[in-house]
């Protein structure tokens, strides 16, 4: 069991250095890396526009990124926002704009793979500020890491609490090596 609590740990460590990791003692996260310029801005009107996304987005990639990137975004923004995307019409776009399980783990918006992040990595667009990053489309591949593979645990009782204390140690340090096919997302107010 205590295998699986670190395994989820680690990966909810990583998921959270990768995207806001300030570099300092961790991974240098690509929305705090200064060399990430590339944001786009979306209003609530935006999400809902796939001429915008076009325009705004898609439109910009270089032709070295094109069919390489993912999007990363939580569940809450993906079912409000993209799974509701309606035409001229108000003919819902889901079936056409989505693959898979999008809703639950993973998917693809319009040919784009789509990995559900939790909201305390990146914000959901219904609650962020505006400016906030509300999603992030990237090549995972763009981004290095360097690690040792070795964990090291540390367990001792703690008699203030009464209760067992498990530690778990490992070394890793990364950075995205290409930034150019990496697109901050970020909320704007209309």
């Amino acid at each position: 069991e205590i295998v699986k609590i670190m395994a989820e740990a680690y990966v909810e460590a990583m998921d959270k250095g990768i995207l806001s990791g300030t570099g300092a003692g961790q991974l240098l996260g690509i929305t705090k890396d200064s060399r990430v310029k590339n944001s786009i801005e979306l209003t609530e009107t935006d999400m809902a526009d796939w001429t915008a996304w076009r325009k705004k987005l898609f439109a910009k990639v270089p032709l070295s990124k094109r069919g390489k990137g993912e999007f990363l975004f939580p569940p809450s923004t993906v079912e409000s926002y993209l799974l509701t995307m309606k035409d001229n019409n108000n003919r819902p776009l889901f079936r056409e704009a989505t693959e898979g399980n999008v809703g639950n783990l993973a998917g693809s918006f319009f040919g784009r793979d789509v990995t559900l992040v939790e909201p305390d990595v990146i914000a959901d667009f219904d609650t962020a500020a505006s400016g906030d990053v509300i999603g992030v489309f990237w090549v995972p591949s763009d981004y290095a890491i360097n690690t040792n593979l070795e964990f090291g645990m540390k367990r001792w009782f703690d008699d203030d609490k009464n209760e067992w204390v498990n530690k778990g140690l490992t070394i890793a340090d990364g950075k995205i090596l290409d930034a150019s096919g990496c697109y901050l997302i970020k909320k704007k107010q209309s």
